[in-house]
């Protein structure tokens, strides 16, 4: 309204004082004061009774089931439900005002992951699908799941997750208990119930969890034979012998109820809940069960209880409850930093220099020698550096290593550093001290001697911020002095094609996307670009993925035909023109760490040296928040040239490996080592390879 005294357009936000500040003996400025005074009181009643509710105190106007009606719950009703606690309005009268309109819908709102591994809950939040994406969305009229992994069932393979939530309405006052009641198992499995004290998700709190590990055991160890790539194709995962059910486990295959304790509830409120069921490779039936006030007994929880947290039709947009950030603390993502622990500077590309302070040197590459190989021989020509400090995920493997990791000794570190150290004090350009040693590599060979990726934090004199510094220098057998690798350089902003090819992995380009989205958020590494050749799928259109996704550079490729993996990274390869670009060529079900890229950048040396790191092949069942598995040595898949050096090695041998999969990658090794290139090959900390079926891959 406009008028001498108005504020705003609604009398809600009159200030009654600013009214009477305002009015100009005016008649009609009083009469809005009275209005605005009384709109005031009506609002502060509000907030005290839905206050008094939500915390079950004593109630102004309590709400109570009325006898012999039974309102309708629509999707009008639900829909302001679902908005304010996606908004996070809890604390208003909304979500309260709008529940009493909604008496018992007779139904939770029901959320499955298909193809989602790991048996804990955790493994499902750390899922970027969990908790917003799920592959089905439905309702359901009770809290008993039950899951039998037979022909047909729509959780492929049985790795599935199920979330129900919603609210529920005690019928009496007084303390209620809840159970777990499990039977049937064959699965491994995690529970977890959640429940509020009011209607608001923030107020959740863990009341039950339970679970149980009917896991596969670790492959026996030995040395593992060589892959004889087209006459017996071996699985690249080790046949997994399964476990006899402990006894603790056993009794889980017939009814037991694992109980919480007894929590107080008011008839006729609402009370916000979350059941979360995580199970991998087998059956299980769980019931969610109370047990009534006075009562000695667990019974079902009737759907007259029940009123969903969001109408069917509104789920796509709804965002769920925030439970798992903010009631757990940090994300299992967060303490996967306790198993890859890397002390040096890897999440973001900071502007690395090489500080010019050591003397030049012409460098030899200490192995790389052009020379002719056997087929598939790159197994034996290929060996890995050392590094410091340990990550702490070097000693997991359950399986005996051929390529075992090194750590560089103390002593020679120690070295290492003293003599960077004295070249900076002597040095006539830079003068500064060296503040700490982020990372190191050492390339030994007894005779000519080592090269070394050396990485430091240094304080020069008149500068306030530290510079970091990462640089190959070389130490020749027997001296005592560093010298800097003029010819043998990595390029610290080389643009870097990440190429794949694919056909109908929907789930898992969803995750390849969504994963480099994530990295680059926290790099800030936009000289990166996904490049995708696409075989026909047809459970995703991938291009329309690649569109709405929130990466910068992406470029599709579609190829018609059966799926050729050399033939797809080829044409990927083809489309790259610039020669001082970096293809990386990739696989998909991996894990890669934020970093990963600036690390392809630093061991792609243009003419000298391809890349081809090792990753940690996950055992069947186990996920980044409990790995096991081993690191898989018998591999190539993961390889990263220049595209003039892709050029100059003749890139994949389409003609050979026409429409089949399993050795393009050795042989694109072989061709390197023949043409005198040095491959480098470490296990990076964190790069993972999820365990997955085979069935319906590719042209099978």
């Amino acid at each position: 309204q406009k008028g001498s005294c108005s504020i705003r357009s609604h009398p809600l936000y009159v200030h009654p004082l600013m009214a009477l500040f305002r009015m100009r003996r005016s008649v009609k400025c009083l009469l809005k004061m009275l209005l605005a005074a009384v709109c005031y009181a009506v609002v502060v009643v509000d907030i005290l009774t839905v206050y008094n509710m939500n915390t079950g105190s004593k109630r102004l106007t309590p709400f109570r089931r009325t006898e012999g009606t039974q309102p309708v719950c629509n999707d009008s009703i639900l829909s302001s439900i679902s908005e304010a606690i996606t908004s996070n309005t809890y604390f208003c009268f909304e979500v309260t005002s709008a529940i009493q309109h909604c008496t018992s819908a007779g139904y939770l709102n029901y959320d499955v992951w298909r193809q989602m591994p790991g048996y804990l809950v955790d493994d499902m939040r750390v899922r970027r699908s969990f908790p917003n994406h799920p592959d089905i969305r439905k309702t359901t009229d009770t809290l008993r799941i039950s899951f039998s992994e037979v022909a047909g069932d729509s959780h492929v393979d049985g790795k599935y997750a199920h979330k129900v939530y919603g609210f529920l309405q005690p019928l009496l006052t007084g303390y209620h208990a809840f159970a777990f009641n499990i039977s049937g198992v064959t699965a491994s499995y995690g529970l977890e119930l959640w429940l509020s004290n009011s209607t608001s998700p923030l107020h959740t709190r863990k009341i039950l969890t339970t679970e149980i590990s009917n896991q596969v055991a670790p492959p026996p160890s030995g040395v593992r034979r060589r892959r004889k790539w087209r006459k017996e194709k071996e699985p690249t995962t080790p046949p997994d012998t399964p476990t006899s059910i402990s006894s603790q486990s056993s009794s889980h295959m017939s009814n037991e109820l694992v109980t919480s304790e007894a929590i107080w509830l008011d008839a006729g409120l609402f009370y916000y809940m979350e059941f979360l069921e995580k199970a991998f490779d087998g059956s299980i039936t769980v019931e969610v069960k109370w047990r009534l006030p006075d009562a000695s007994n667990f019974v079902s929880i009737s759907n007259d209880s029940f009123v969903p947290a969001v109408p069917l039709s509104d789920t796509d947009e709804f965002v769920h409850s925030p439970m798992a950030t903010i009631l757990q603390g940090p994300l299992p993502s967060n303490k996967l930093q306790s198993h890859w622990r890397v002390a040096f500077v890897e999440d973001t590309v900071y502007p690395a220099m090489n500080l010019d302070v050591l003397p030049p040197c012409n460098f030899t590459s200490l192995y790389a020698i052009p020379h002719v190989l056997d087929e598939y021989d790159a197994y034996n020509e290929v060996f890995i550096s050392g590094m410091y400090p340990d990550s702490g995920s070097l000693h997991w493997s359950t399986r005996h290593d051929k390529l075992p990791q090194h750590i560089i000794k103390q002593e020679v570190v120690d070295s290492v550093v003293g003599l960077y150290k004295a070249a900076l004090s002597s040095s006539t350009k830079y003068r500064g001290t060296v503040e700490q040693l982020h990372y190191m590599e050492q390339t030994a060979n007894k005779q000519n001697g080592s090269r070394f990726l050396v990485e430091f934090g240094v304080h020069l004199h008149g500068e306030d911020v530290t510079t970091h510094t990462s640089e190959y220098v070389y130490l020749a057998q027997g001296s005592t002095h560093l010298c800097h690798t003029i010819n043998f350089e990595w390029k610290h902003y080389a643009y870097v094609y990440l190429v794949v090819t694919l056909k109908n992995l929907g789930l898992w380009t969803k995750h390849l996307i969504h994963n480099i989205e994530h990295n680059q958020g926290v790099t800030k590494d936009f000289s990166v670009e996904l490049v995708i050749v696409d075989y026909e799928s047809s459970d995703l259109n991938v291009e329309a993925e690649l569109s709405k996704s929130s990466l910068p550079k992406w470029h599709y490729i579609r190829k018609t035909g059966p799926f050729s993996r050399a033939g797809g990274l080829q044409a990927a390869l083809d489309y790259v023109t610039d020669p001082n670009s970096i293809v990386l060529a990739m696989d998909m079900h991996l894990a890669i760490p934020p970093g990963f890229v600036n690390y392809a950048r630093k061991h792609v040396v243009q003419g000298k040296m391809a890349f081809a790191p090792m990753f940690f092949r996950l055992n069947k069942g186990y996920t980044e928040v409990n790995p096991q598995g081993y690191w898989e040595p018998y591999t190539f898949g993961i390889f990263g040239l220049y595209k003039s050096d892709w050029d100059t090695v003749g890139g994949y041998n389409t003609t050979h490996y026409t429409y089949e999969w399993g050795g393009e990658d050795v042989d694109v090794a072989d061709r390197t080592l023949e043409h005198g290139y040095e491959i480098f090959r470490i296990r990076y900390p964190g790069f993972l390879h999820y365990y997955h079926s085979r069935k319906g891959l590719w042209n099978s």
